[in-house]
Formats: structure tokens, C-alpha cells, sequence
């Protein structure tokens, strides 16, 4: 159910429905710590090191362990599941489940005022910090060490429970959850969008990311979704100078939408077009309804080399699926996109 590494990326921990917890000291062969009951979750402190290791672990039945070169149980703060635990630092924890949160000071637990119910995951990034998430996609945040919760808004009409959070410092953060729900904000969770939207049904229920431009989610069924650079075909990485139509943004969206595409610095497909003024760079955007009937035109003209951000105002259709195209010259796209109103 759960797997930490530590920084030098040899040394790690992981554990699971069994009891058993893991540890490896290379990274290839792992041996039996200890046992608990069934492991949920496993947190190590930034900076762990491998030598003077101190993390945490919660389970079923109220379980909390504190993982050293054993284990040793902690008076359990609850009777009910724990299926998230957070520690940002040694002696700083917070544990989620059922509609509880609670914070170990390095002696006693102590509940706290949470956001209103029922928790799958939280994720602290300093002692003060931090999110928890949940059933009918409940997001929480607390900016006091959870002396006080904030209900966030999460965009998702479906109420998708969330069951994996994770965040990169303040701003940037990720939610996961049931029938593929990814969320994603870029301002502490003021405001999140949907991403990805349609990419997969599966159930979500891990993320993590190594920077705002690499990631990864799993879940149910082997799935495993990369956040990061666009690859070609044969899995080189796409030259900055090619051609580009991103996911608009947001999506759903309602009534207005953002399309980025990108035109690269040069043709790719030169030669046949040699004297005629790069014909590759003359430009169509379109937007079509599910019978394929165009309803807009966004672009249509001849385009210099970059980046660009187009606006969509959706305003006078009505709610449902559309497509978005973009030709220029030997080179098609077409992305979904889900208007709500």
C-alpha cells in the first residue's frame, strides 16, 4: 500500500495489506523490518538520513507505528482506519481517517477541528502547512498546523472522492481520486482545475511529483500516468521547435476556455514548400461539435514562429463535448474539450 524512499535513493521502506513492513538497503533486495497490522500509509521527514532514520506509519484498527531500526506502536489516538499520515518533520505528524484528524506532538495525539468529512489522504509540506482530502472530494487546508481547517472548492460537479494528495511547496499542488478525477492548482488550492479529463476511468489513489514539470499517478489496474515532457513516437523527446496543441485550459470549462499551441522556428517538411513562404505556418484553430459540424473559428491566417494562447467563448453553445483542431500544413491535432454550464 505504500513505499518511501529516502534521499540517497537506496535506502527505503514500504509495507502493505500483510503486516509486514520492508526495508532495503540498495534498492533491489528488501527484508522484513517488522509487522504491524495492514500498513496504509508511510511518511519520513525531508532529510531523512539512512543512518538515524525516524518515520511514521498508520494502518487499520487506529494503527500508528513510529519506524526506526524497529517499530514501535504508538498509542493509537482512534478505533477507526488511518489511511493517510503526514510528517514534515521529526515529531510533527498528522494522521487522517473516518472524518478525524490528528496531530502527535512526539508524545501524546490530540484531534483536531477538521473541515467536515470523511478523510482519505493529507499531505503537510512545513509544521504549518498543510492539506487533507476526501469522500465527495473534499479538500481541506490548514495555514496553522490545524489549529484551524479551510474547506477549499474543488471544481469537480461529480463530488469524485479524492484519495491522493501532494503538494510542491505553497503553490503547486495535486489531488487523485475515483473514475480518474486529477486536480491540480497552482495557488495554494484557491482555485482547482480538472486536468486530463477523459485521459482514464481508472481509480486513482497515489501522486507525486519531483517538480512542476514531472510527475506521476497511479492506480488501480497498473495504472501509471506521467506528468512531463511531450515524446515522440519512438520516445525521444520533441524539439522545443516543433509543433504543439496543448489541452485547453480550463477543462470543463464555462463559458471561456484557454487553447495554447505552439509554431516552431522552422518547417518540418521544407523542402516541398522551398519559394513558397513556409506554407506550414498558415494557420487553422477550429472547434466542432460531436457530429462534426464546425461552431467556431479561432485561427486563421498565416503564423510567425512561438507560442500562443487563444481565448474560446463558449458563451452561445450549449453544454456538452466538443473537439478543437489545429492544422498547419502536413500537421493535424484534435483535442476534446467539455463545455458546463
Amino acid at each position: 500500500n505504500a513505499v518511501h524512499m529516502l534521499n540517497d535513493a537506496t535506502n527505503g521502506y514500504s509495507g502493505g495489506d500483510g503486516g509486514w513492513v520492508y526495508t532495503t538497503f540498495d534498492g533491489e533486495s528488501w527484508n522484513v523490518l517488522a509487522s504491524m497490522g495492514t500498513l496504509l500509509d508511510l511518511s519520513f521527514p525531508p532529510g531523512t538520513s539512512a543512518s538515524n532514520p525516524v518515520g511514521y506509519a498508520c494502518g487499520d484498527n487506529g494503527q500508528v507505528w513510529e519506524i526506526t531500526s524497529t517499530l514501535q506502536n504508538l498509542n493509537s489516538p482512534s478505533s477507526s482506519t488511518l489511511s493517510g499520515i503526514s510528517a514534515p518533520s521529526v515529531n510533527n505528524v498528522w494522521v487522517c481517517g473516518g472524518g478525524s484528524i490528528f496531530y502527535y506532538n512526539g508524545s501524546t495525539f490530540a484531534g483536531q477541528t477538521s473541515p467536515g468529512g470523511t478523510f482519505n489522504d493529507i499531505h503537510f509540506i512545513n509544521n504549518q502547512e498543510g492539506w487533507v482530502v476526501g469522500n465527495q472530494g473534499v479538500i481541506g487546508r490548514t495555514t496553522d498546523g490545524g489549529a484551524n481547517w479551510v474547506t477549499q472548492t474543488n471544481p469537480d460537479t461529480q463530488n469524485r472522492s479524492l484519495y491522493g494528495v501532494f503538494f510542491l511547496g505553497t503553490d503547486n499542488g495535486w489531488a487523485v481520486g475515483f473514475n480518474g478525477v486529477i486536480l491540480h492548482t497552482t495557488n495554494g488550492g484557491t482555485t482547482w482545475t480538472i486536468e486530463g479529463a477523459g485521459l482514464t476511468t481508472a481509480f486513482l489513489n497515489g501522486v507525486h511529483f519531483t517538480s512542476t514539470s514531472n510527475g506521476y499517478v497511479v492506480g488501480n489496474g497498473k495504472t501509471l500516468i506521467k506528468f512531463g515532457e511531450l515524446t515522440s513516437v519512438d520516445g525521444e523527446n520533441i524539439s522545443p521547435g516543433a509543433f504543439s496543441l496543448s489541452q485547453n485550459y480550463p477543462n470543463p470549462f464555462n463559458p471561456i476556455t484557454k487553447i495554447k499551441f505552439t509554431i516552431p522556428t522552422s518547417p518540418l517538411n521544407p523542402s516541398p514548400y522551398q519559394g513558397e513562404g513556409n506554407r506550414e505556418r498558415f494557420v487553422t484553430l477550429k472547434v466542432y461539435d460531436v457530429l462534426g459540424m464546425e461552431v467556431a473559428t479561432l485561427v486563421n491566417e498565416e503564423k510567425p514562429a512561438g507560442e500562443y494562447e487563444i481565448e474560446f467563448d463558449a458563451n452561445e453553445l450549449t453544454s456538452g463535448i466538443y473537439f478543437y483542431q489545429i492544422k498547419a500544413g502536413n500537421f493535424i491535432e484534435t483535442k476534446k474539450m467539455v463545455l458546463m454550464k
